[in-house]
């Protein structure tokens, strides 16, 4: 014992005092930081709306929403498909397009297609349903949308469980 005490003495030391100062302000430099983030974060709310229970969370549930563009840069129209290959029916609320370029998103909800209240709609397994949705009447009514080169579609069940597309580019940049 007294041979690491030497050693772990000898070390300290042989430090210039000024560092044991300067190591101690950074480490609570480091650990303000910290709580200050911790704090944020619990006070931001990560989930809108209710939380589900896991045993909505671990359900069978499954949707699947597919978005393809009829030309692959600039397309008119784009279709969307929502599939079902679950075991059990869902019910799924209206979706949502959502327009993207770079860190901003504008959303979009879909409620109707045709004149036709579709939603909420329930889907048995193994179902599929097809809806061709006109891209210029979101253009006309946001111009900015214009510059938008990502796209891509969210949809919810009526229990609170999200499905989201796979992001399609409708722009180079």
């Amino acid at each position: 014992m007294a041979i690491k005490d030497s050693f772990f003495s000898h070390l300290a030391a042989s430090i210039h005092p000024y560092l044991h100062w300067i190591w101690l302000f950074l480490l609570g430099v480091i650990c303000l930081w910290g709580l200050i983030s911790l704090y944020k974060r619990m006070r931001t709310s990560p989930t809108k709306g209710r939380k589900l229970t896991l045993k909505e969370r671990l359900s069978r549930r499954k949707a699947q929403i597919i978005i393809k563009g009829d030309r692959s840069r600039n397309p008119d129209y784009v279709t969307m498909s929502l599939q079902n290959y679950g075991i059990r029916p869902v019910d799924l609320q209206a979706p949502c397009l959502v327009f993207k370029r770079w860190s901003s998103e504008r959303k979009f909800r879909i409620n109707n297609f045709g004149g036709i209240d579709d939603f909420p709609m329930w889907l048995e397994p193994g179902y599929e349903a097809t809806y061709q949705i006109g891209l210029s009447q979101f253009y006309d009514r946001a111009p900015a949308l214009k510059r938008a080169c990502r796209l891509s579609a969210e949809i919810r069940e009526v229990s609170g469980k999200k499905f989201v597309s796979p992001t399609i580019r409708i722009k180079l940049i």
